[in-house]
């Protein structure tokens, strides 16, 4: 039986900590915090930046059982849960569930740093989802087709919050229609409604003022981690970085057009070829009908899965996005707090390839979820197919 010892991770347990991680994962393990060593270092050190708690079997003379990694955007005033790994003789014995607790209620209940908590888990198997389940965390939607490693793979979203803060959220009444049924699902899990008033006959038109241009001429990709996170702190406004994304996110690579100065910066992973669009350093009006090539340009570069985050309100960006075949995934609720009231944002992702849920296995809190997306992606893939019937 485990005696577990709960501790802040410490620089002399990166060696276990490697190693845990490759026995729980592999070497295709897509993040440095787990197979970095520098980047592991400065991570433990940090603890503005980081909350690192490890499970120790004290009767195995205080051997490294099990990690939990809690990231933290102070200036956001959010955090996230990743890195979550158990040594494979301690699977099932709730060493994770143990984990998540302690650091969950050490941020939300003891400490005054943040009001949220959001994680992601995998659809491997459910024991990851039903461990936050269980610890309090909502569901919240899923990111399909997310990463690829040796096939597809989708993820969960989840997220925790400060008592009485998911009360001070602020009412959106007009959405677009095809937000609607994400909304109502997580309506009925939050308990409170976030965004359902719809004004009738009022749509949202989006307005494409440049000509359609050669993507194929007109852009440039540089992947160059360091240079492109340096100019985008130099150019982009503090006010409107991350404007696309979650705070944790970094850019390293960027697009920029060949005949004017308008710059796309965004996450490329190339283990797992996922994308995150980050910010624009214009509206995203100034774009016009130039998203549709360039997506494909992503793909001929190896992206299979690209997502944005958006303010719930932002019915331009949003509209603007859901034209270019991007469906919503999951709903961020109180992602951003202002003069006191807390803004949904939500997640817009589109899958570059076919549906792929080849061993997927969720809780079924998260099948609503699931379903939305599929009507969604069939409406938009199929249903729309035009068939003519030539006169004989």
């Amino acid at each position: 039986m485990c005696e577990l010892i709960i501790d802040r991770a410490c620089e002399s347990n990166i060696k276990e900590l490697l190693n845990l991680y490759y026995q729980a994962y592999g070497k295709d393990y897509p993040l440095a915090i787990g197979s970095d060593r520098e980047f592991m270092r400065k991570a433990i050190l940090s603890h503005g930046e980081y909350l690192w708690v490890v499970g120790k079997d004290k009767k195995e003379n205080n051997k490294i059982v099990g990690s939990a990694i809690f990231q933290l955007d102070q200036d956001s005033r959010i955090g996230k849960v990743m890195g979550v790994a158990v040594s494979l003789g301690y699977r099932g014995k709730g060493v994770a569930a143990k984990l998540i607790e302690f650091g969950t209620v050490q941020l939300l209940e003891k400490e005054d740093l943040i009001y949220a908590l959001y994680t992601t888990t995998r659809t491997l198997s459910v024991s990851s989802q039903i461990m936050f389940l269980k610890n309090g965390y909502y569901p919240l939607g899923i990111f399909p087709n997310a990463h690829k490693i040796h096939f597809f793979e989708s993820l969960t979203f989840m997220g925790k919050f400060r008592k009485g803060i998911l009360e001070k959220r602020n009412y959106v009444s007009v959405i677009s229609t095809k937000l609607k049924p994400l909304l109502k699902i997580s309506n009925k899990v939050l308990g409170k409604k976030s965004a359902t008033k719809i004004k009738k006959n009022e749509s949202i038109h989006m307005k494409y003022e440049l000509e359609k241009s050669s993507i194929d001429s007109e852009y440039e990709f540089i992947h160059a981690p360091e240079f492109v996170r340096r100019r985008y702190e130099k150019l982009i406004p503090k006010d409107r970085r991350k404007t696309y994304c979650s705070p944790f996110e970094i850019p390293n690579f960027l697009i920029a057009s060949k005949k004017t100065d308008f710059e796309l910066y965004a996450y490329i992973s190339q283990k797992d070829y996922y994308c995150a669009i980050i910010a624009f350093n214009k509206g995203i009006e100034n774009f016009g009908k130039g998203l549709k090539g360039l997506l494909f340009r992503l793909k001929d570069l190896g992206v299979s899965y690209i997502e944005v985050l958006l303010r719930l309100d932002q019915d331009l960006a949003i509209e603007y996005f859901l034209n270019n075949q991007f469906l919503p995934s999951a709903l961020c609720p109180a992602f951003k707090e202002k003069n006191g009231r807390y803004y949904d944002f939500i997640f817009l992702s589109r899958t570059m390839q076919p549906l792929d849920f080849t061993g997927m296995k969720i809780d079924a809190t998260f099948k609503p979820y699931v379903d939305q997306y599929i009507k969604q992606w069939i409406d938009m893939h199929v249903a729309s197919l035009e068939v003519v019937k030539l006169d004989s």
